[in-house]
């Protein structure tokens, strides 16, 4: 059961390693001596403490160049007696490519280290050695009032072409026939108003009235009688 449960576990972590980046899944490595590490910066403390090291004094360089430096300027020995990079591979030991981590390893090399752990790791060809697509890049620059007039006039228009497009009403909501020609009503004409019976004509006497008597205030309705009648007592002169 305990080798079962291990063959689960390690076809887990490939698994997690496969969802992964390349660059997730490939751990950093020592270009000098193709040792892998947890991070870079187990590998730069590597690197100075087993590549850059000086054979004349404690000394600990960071680089390649640094230490070819520090040779002919401390130790003063011309450029073609600078002894070979400690603890190297063949045709890796030399001052010629600046290694900084994992930063300057030339890309050839780093193509075939890739081919390799796919080989070693079980995976497919080009699972880890094909380059990575880019991403396309964000731009997030403050637009121009060109641009910005250009997009607003775009935006009107498509929504002036979305009403012009928008269906028509149907016809049983109107209650107007499809097709048909407008229709004209005729305004209901205005009746006439009529005079109250007891109002007359001026000038004219209403019927039914008794004669008029000269010298006596005319009834109301007769042309020249006043408004209103006057007091008691008061003679009548007519105008």
């Amino acid at each position: 059961m305990a080798k079962k449960k291990s063959k689960q576990v390690g076809s887990v972590r490939l698994a997690r390693l496969l969802d992964a980046d390349s660059l997730q899944i490939i751990r950093p490595w020592c270009w000098y001596c193709e040792r892998e590490f947890e991070d870079d910066k187990v590998l730069m403390q590597h690197q100075k403490a087993k590549h850059f090291k000086c054979n004349m004094c404690p000394r600990r360089l960071n680089t390649a160049g640094g230490l070819a430096v520090h040779i002919q300027q401390v130790h003063k020995l011309e450029p073609d007696q600078l002894p070979r990079i400690d603890n190297a591979l063949p045709g890796r030991d030399g001052y010629e490519v600046e290694i900084f981590g994992m930063e300057g390893i030339p890309a050839p090399d780093v193509a075939d280290y890739k081919r390799r752990k796919e080989i070693e790791l079980g995976l497919n060809p080009g699972t880890i050695s094909q380059p990575q697509s880019k991403r396309p890049k964000l731009d997030n620059r403050p637009l121009t009032e060109d641009e910005l007039r250009a997009q607003l006039a775009a935006h009107r228009a498509l929504m002036g072409a979305g009403e012009n497009t928008a269906a028509p009403a149907a016809p049983e909501a109107t209650g107007a026939v499809y097709g048909a020609p407008p229709q004209a009503y005729a305004a209901p004409p205005v009746p006439a108003m009529m005079p109250p019976p007891s109002a007359s004509p001026p000038g004219m006497v209403p019927p039914g009235a008794p004669p008029f008597v000269p010298g006596a205030l005319p009834p109301p309705g007769y042309p020249g009688a006043p408004p209103f009648p006057p007091p008691p007592g008061m003679p009548y002169h007519p105008g």
